[in-house]
């Protein structure tokens, strides 16, 4: 009976040491899975790293490119304001001209009717400004041609 008692607990330990071989390889293949499955994990670090290095980059270029744009469009607003303002200033002294021109026309033509000289003989009045002097020379080009 010593030798079936024996022989049983040898078989015990057999079917022990079996299993636990068999699941020290499945062990192994799971542990050698998950290194490589680490390998691609750092491969995807570095990616992302390499991803978010050139997003900052990106992100930096963008930024110093919209100063850029930011400072040209309010140069560009600023003339546009100064012209404006000029423009307004003309429009403004021309107004003031086409009112005086205005008068001095009809001023002429009343005393066309009542005066035997003939307006274009007139004494024209000196001009004040430039503008003036301008549209008075473009007025005698028109009349003479």
């Amino acid at each position: 009976m010593n030798a079936y008692v024996s022989l049983f607990f040898d078989i015990i330990i057999l079917a022990a040491l079996g299993a636990t071989m068999w699941r020290a390889h499945h062990l192994s293949r799971q542990f050698n899975q998950m290194q490589s499955d680490r390998k691609a994990f750092e491969q995807l670090i570095q990616a992302l790293n390499l991803a978010s290095s050139r997003a900052e980059a990106a992100i930096r270029i963008m930024k110093e490119t919209a100063l850029e744009a930011g400072g040209a469009l309010n140069e560009k607003t600023s003339k546009g304001r100064a012209l404006s303002e000029e423009l307004e200033i003309m429009i403004q002294a021309g107004d003031s001209l086409a009112e005086r021109l205005q008068d001095l026309a009809g001023k002429s033509r009343v005393a066309a009717t009542s005066s035997e000289v003939p307006a274009h003989e007139q004494a024209p009045t000196a001009p004040r400004t430039k503008a003036e002097k301008e549209l008075a020379e473009a007025l005698k080009a028109r009349q003479s041609s």
